[in-house]
């Protein structure tokens, strides 16, 4: 093909291939009280210690004994502590959207956070999450994952009805900064690819491990055991009373998810081939 027909076939390409628009907003929260809203966000409720409310060294925050995190500043102070007044463990948060987001024709979620910490052997996450109906260990699952072992890039990890363990992992650096300094994370979930942005840049798309079925959005905070050995410390342990309590956290400025719908053309959406197209994504 000569360099012109080509151009003309991108062109064409160009005018096929609409970009996604946003539909509705889901969620919004700028954290604008001194406490997260409970009318958007839940933490969890314990039922034993194998129902998800204990990771790795942390035992998570629950309802019967703690209530939704602090906001200051226009910030939800998602915090972690030494102490755990209930058991040796570290005391973590896993704050929960009380609404679960179903793909349809695209999820968007954008969320503004930074690390409030460099000490090593924690781990903070930004993710989508919910265990198959009737498993324990299948699940679908979109990942940003701070961890402090590697402060100048952030962990991008999916799952599609998959067991717990490993998934799919990609590191990717920053191209400034750290963990530590504010940053914009996208996740944009389509039923065909999940595409991960930084500070508005691509930094992966997934088209094999899609998941399918709706997900809540997670913010939390935690310490991994030796079986993580790239996020674990050995030196970070749990305090044995009171006293001796460190508090860490990660801020998270804001939260935005919004649905998607391919650009209409004519009152329908174009399509190439009977299969929706968009690589070029509004953003």
């Amino acid at each position: 093909m000569s360099k012109y027909g080509f151009l003309i076939v991108l062109g064409l390409i160009g005018i096929l291939a609409p970009p996604f628009i946003h539909a509705d907003t889901l969620l919004y929260d700028d954290f604008s009280g001194n406490r997260v809203s409970s009318d958007k966000w839940h933490i969890p409720t314990w039922v034993s210690p194998a129902d998800g409310t204990v990771v790795g060294l942390t035992q998570f925050r629950f309802t019967q004994n703690s209530s939704l995190p602090a906001a200051n500043n226009g910030c939800a102070i998602i915090a972690l502590e030494s102490y755990n007044p209930t058991a040796i463990s570290f005391y973590g948060t896993d704050l929960r959207s009380n609404q679960s987001f179903a793909v349809g024709s695209g999820i968007h979620i954008t969320v503004r956070a930074k690390m409030d910490t460099a000490t090593r052997g924690i781990v903070g996450g930004i993710f989508l999450y919910a265990l198959k109906p009737g498993s324990t260990t299948n699940h679908d699952e979109i990942d940003f994952e701070f961890i402090t072992n590697r402060p100048h890039g952030v962990q991008t990890n999916i799952y599609g009805n998959e067991k717990l363990g490993d998934g799919h992992v990609v590191f990717v650096p920053y191209a400034s900064g750290s963990i530590m300094d504010y940053h914009t994370y996208e996740i944009k979930w389509l039923p065909e690819q999940v595409s991960w942005f930084i500070d508005g840049k691509l930094v992966r798309t997934d088209t094999n491990h899609v998941p399918a079925g709706p997900m809540n959005l997670h913010l939390n905070i935690w310490v991994p055991g030796s079986g993580w050995p790239a996020a674990y410390d050995p030196d970070l342990k749990p305090a044995t009373s009171a006293d001796s309590n460190r508090i860490f956290s990660m801020s998270v400025d804001s939260v935005h998810v919004q649905s998607m719908t391919p650009a209409q053309a004519g009152g329908l959406p174009l399509q190439i081939g009977g299969v929706r197209s968009g690589t070029d994504y509004e953003r």
